[in-house]
């Protein structure tokens, strides 16, 4: 899936989690060797930047999370984010069945094109 694909396919995501109900909000989208490197060495990423190259340096991969907005008032930044309401499976059973890679157990709000 090149980027123009995977923005497509994700922004379809984004629209059907909305649709259903859902809150999501993306974080690292693109990401570059340092920062790749700096997650890899607080054990936040199994890629190191520079010989396994991450989804997130390519343009292809996204981190999408789910706030709890019991208190809409609160700063989403510092709410706790929860698992989705229609669960991590439902979404990326759907992000397969669009040509997304299957869900990494250990990084569950990773969608990778």
């Amino acid at each position: 899936m090149n980027r123009v694909e995977f923005t497509r396919a994700k922004n379809n995501l984004i629209a059907a989690m909305i649709l259903d109900g859902e809150y999501p909000i993306e974080d690292y989208l693109k990401r570059s060797p340092e920062e790749q490197n700096r997650l890899f060495r607080l054990g936040l990423s199994k890629c190191d930047g520079y010989i396994i190259i991450s989804g997130h340096q390519k343009g292809i991969a996204d981190d999408i999370y789910f706030p709890d907005l019991d208190d809409i008032d609160k700063d989403l930044d510092k709410n706790e984010l929860l698992p989705p309401k229609k669960g991590w499976e439902y979404w990326h059973k759907y992000w397969e069945g669009k040509g997304g890679k299957p869900m990494l157990e250990w990084d569950k709000g990773h969608f990778e094109g």
